[in-house]
């Protein structure tokens, strides 16, 4: 069973775009639906947000969602961190501590990008049927 997954996104790709609240609602569905804890790391350039946008899309989402949130100035992850999904522009470096990782081109592949995540998290956690053994004692 999937207990705990890390997810990471590119904060200001979305952050006061049309498509902000698609994609914290897809991260919620994909915890509420495989009761999957995530850990939300999200990630922007030192000078890409101003403090006033990350305080408004704290207030924003703070009684909606229900996991652990990292927001970081850098793209960087410690040497000790592993991220399930990484969920990455193309012009960012991978880091190579991840399990999964979906890059795009245009910021309005987030959403794919998610989805992707949904499907794996789906695969991952659906029970498998039990494969029988067919008998073969009677061949000649």
């Amino acid at each position: 069973m999937l207990s705990k997954i890390t997810v990471r996104l590119k904060l200001s790709d979305f952050i006061n775009t049309e498509q902000e609240n698609s994609i914290m609602n897809m991260i919620n569905k994909t915890h509420r639906d495989f009761r999957a804890t995530i850990l939300l790391h999200l990630w922007y350039e030192n000078d890409e947000l101003t403090p006033k946008d990350l305080n408004n899309f704290i207030i924003r989402y703070e009684d909606i969602l229900s996991f652990k949130t990292k927001i970081r100035h850098n793209h960087k992850l410690e040497s000790d961190e592993f991220v399930f999904f990484d969920v990455l522009p193309t012009s960012t470096p991978k880091s190579g501590h991840y399990r999964f990782c979906y890059s795009y081109n245009d910021n309005n592949k987030i959403l794919d990008g998610l989805d992707e995540l949904y499907k794996c998290v789906k695969f991952i956690t659906t029970d498998r049927p039990t494969k029988r053994q067919k008998r073969n004692d009677y061949e000649d």
